[in-house]
């Protein structure tokens, strides 16, 4: 149908357009792309952000490691053995412990702990000389019957205790020269004490006896010693 052949309304046309406008809601300022570029952009600000924080926080955790390794080696290292100072206290107490043990089982010297035993006392009327009760036990020592000054031996004798004859097992008083050299005349041969003095001294008074394997032996109010052949060995001099 022809175009003229339709009524024509100017007013109509206009009336349509308000109507439409009307029932259309106002399109945003900012066009689709634009809204959709700055919703992007926030939520890529928004990553950012949280990769920050959780960046931040590693890094403060690693550093609390670290002190704490660091704290822990240095404790290990002042309490290590070799700065270690330990009590003074303590440590006297125990050197001194120590020692006073020691000198007791070394019976050097005795503690308020441990005091040495006391030596029985001796038997009633003891005639043999011993020192088995840790004590010297018997009747004191005399002069022996040698030609030379306070009885002393020569080698000339021909009568025990200087010269041969001396019975095993037997005691004999003999007076023992206080030389160093420890050389002594007995049962008709030469003698060597063990034990010498350092110095030069006094003749004092033993009781000697030959056991009867052989070995001889003086002893006194002072100790016990014992002797050996001479036999050309070199003697002791004085120490003193």
């Amino acid at each position: 149908m022809a175009d003229d052949l339709l009524p024509h309304d100017d007013e109509l046309d206009a009336r349509l357009r308000s109507a439409v406008l009307a029932a259309t809601p106002d399109a945003p300022a900012v066009g689709v792309l634009q809204a959709v570029e700055h919703r992007a952009r926030r939520r890529k600000r928004r990553v950012r952000e949280s990769i920050g924080a959780g960046v931040m926080v590693v890094l403060g955790g690693l550093g609390v490691a670290a002190y704490a390794l660091s704290s822990g080696h240095q404790m290990a290292a002042n309490n290590s053995p070799a700065t270690t100072r330990p009590s003074t206290g303590i440590a006297s107490t125990t050197s001194s412990t120590s020692a006073q043990a020691t000198a007791a089982s070394d019976g050097l010297g005795a503690t308020a702990d441990a005091p040495p035993p006391t030596p029985l006392p001796c038997p009633a009327h003891q005639l043999t000389p011993t020192t088995a009760r840790g004590r010297y036990c018997g009747p004191d020592p005399g002069p022996g019957s040698g030609a030379g000054p306070n009885g002393t031996c020569t080698g000339s004798e021909t009568a025990p205790p200087c010269g041969p004859g001396v019975v095993p097992g037997r005691y004999y008083a003999y007076t023992m020269p206080g030389t160093c050299s420890g050389l002594m005349t007995f049962d008709g041969q030469q003698w060597v004490a063990e034990l010498t003095p350092p110095s030069a001294g006094a003749d004092f008074y033993v009781w000697m006896r030959i056991d009867p394997n052989g070995s001889a032996r003086w002893i006194s109010t002072t100790g016990s010693v014992g002797l050996r052949p001479y036999t050309g060995q070199p003697l002791s001099g004085c120490r003193q």
